[in-house]
């Protein structure tokens, strides 16, 4: 077994062992530093969302319009 840690071999599994450890330990903080990152985003989705929604119904309504001009263009 002593054997094993020794060497090359041993520092890369140590080096490994110590970075997960590092990971593990920052981890929770990362977590919690996105969630009101996260929750910035959900809300400008949901405003850009509402947005295209009116920008849409604009649309059509303008749609609508030019298509009642045209009939009244043909029909005269």
């Amino acid at each position: 077994m002593a054997d094993l840690l020794g060497g090359g071999f041993g520092l890369i599994i140590i080096l490994f062992l110590f970075v997960l450890a590092l990971l593990w330990f920052l981890l929770p903080f990362a977590i919690f530093g996105t969630k009101d990152k996260l929750a910035a985003i959900i809300e400008e989705s949901k405003r850009t969302n509402a947005e295209l929604g009116r920008i849409a119904a604009e649309l059509a309504a303008t749609r609508t319009e030019l298509a009642a001009q045209r009939l009244q263009r043909s029909a005269a």
